[in-house]
């Protein structure tokens, strides 16, 4: 080949490299632009296969976040273990005490109605009092209606006759539907105890009203008298509540009963939690399983239908489980409390309220309101810090606190 033939295929050669280059390369630079970084697929869960049973996040909703901020928490949560000493149990604390500022506020104000000259306006003042006490509408007429069937014009000026007059029909509102715990000390006492297999209690309410607190003293009274409980986390949505649930079966463990808490690892559903934990109640023959639920507004109408469904996959192992369903109110909420008894009852059919911090409310009538509303009795009361300050509720006492 000649010296000039071999010069035209070197150029020929360069040519073709440059015009693959001018050719390949922006191709290639745009594949590589467009490729996305390896994002790993989320870790399965032991229930990844199931239907979830809510739409949203498992993390407070806003709503219910706001609720839980601006609600007072007077009694802290333990936050170790620490041994239940004996003293915590042998309680003083009464409802007179507890519901001096709601006896000032209720029957403190009707006796101030009776300092006006004109005796035909007490009725109007008595009818504001009540209306403005926390009793609900339904409750305020009743007792109106009562004072005016049974109270002439010259009766209304005894304070004495309006007073009984009250108290008759607060009782006949009361006293009935407490019949079946007239003489009720112990927590045990108010539940339907079930001579085959464990008594199952489920504890509903929003974040806030002292649910944790509640089940946790429950738990160790009823292992104080020597029986064998379970405990089971089902709160998934709040990281805490187990925590709590932990501290509280640990310190009731210390006591004459056997206490165990369930609270399964990478678990969010909370139907699975309580369908396991009754499960293990029946297996391990123990006397009560106790489910906490997860806080929530009565207005989350599709949270609601969840604990529909918590408590019907519960059945499926007992046919009656829960025997009991409690919801847990703040009485400081007030007509809040009451709404919030009236929607749980429409969702779940409660068979009880636990009515906390009743010691220095002045919105104890709340009470009156919720048992007419309902037609529930309210199994017990908070009445201070200690464990035994969670007493049975009992009615006579509590007319004659607010009435004086």
């Amino acid at each position: 080949m000649s010296e000039s033939h071999s010069y035209q295929m070197n150029i020929l050669l360069i040519a073709i490299v440059v015009l693959a280059l001018a050719i390949f390369v922006p191709v290639l630079l745009s594949v590589l632009k467009k490729k996305k970084p390896y994002t790993p697929p989320p870790l399965e869960t032991p229930f990844a296969d199931k239907e979830p049973l809510h739409k949203s996040e498992p993390t407070p909703h806003t709503e219910l976040a706001e609720f839980t901020a601006s609600t007072a928490v007077t009694h802290e949560e333990p936050t170790s273990a620490k041994a239940v000493s004996v003293d915590e149990f042998e309680s003083k604390a009464n409802i007179h005490q507890a519901l001096t500022k709601t006896k000032d506020s209720f029957f403190g104000r009707i006796k101030n109605a009776f300092s006006n000259p004109d005796k035909k306006k007490v009725l109007e003042e008595i009818e504001e009092v009540l209306y403005t006490s926390d009793l609900g509408p339904k409750t305020v007429q009743k007792l109106l209606d009562k004072v005016d069937a049974e109270l002439s014009n010259s009766d209304m000026a005894d304070i004495g006759k309006v007073k009984n007059a009250l108290s008759a029909q607060m009782q006949e509102i009361l006293l009935d539907i407490h019949a079946s715990q007239k003489d009720s000390k112990l927590v045990s006492e108010l539940v339907k105890k079930q001579s085959d297999g464990p008594t199952v209690l489920m504890i509903v309410g929003v974040n806030g009203a002292g649910k944790t607190t509640s089940i946790g003293k429950i738990t160790a009274q009823l292992a104080h008298q020597g029986f064998k409980v379970l405990v089971a986390a089902g709160d998934t949505f709040r990281a805490a509540a187990g925590g709590q649930l932990k501290v509280w079966t640990e310190r009731a463990q210390n006591t004459n009963g056997h206490v165990e808490i369930f609270w399964p690892e990478n678990v969010t559903d909370p139907a699975a939690v309580a369908f396991d934990a009754v499960n293990k109640g029946k297996a391990g023959a123990y006397d009560f399983v106790i489910l906490d639920t997860a806080g929530r507004l009565h207005t989350q109408g599709h949270l609601m239908e969840e604990l529909k469904k918590v408590k019907r996959v519960m059945t499926k192992v007992i046919a009656d489980a829960p025997h009991e369903t409690w919801i847990v109110l703040d009485a400081n909420s007030g007509q809040n409390a009451l709404n919030q008894a009236v929607e749980f009852n429409k969702a779940l059919e409660v068979t009880g309220v636990v009515l906390t911090k009743m010691d220095g409310t002045a919105k104890g009538g709340v009470a009156l309101g919720v048992v007419d509303q309902l037609a529930k009795p309210i199994r017990l009361v908070g009445l201070g810090e200690k464990i035994g300050d969670l007493k049975v509720f009992e009615p006579k006492e509590y007319i004659d606190s607010i009435l004086g």
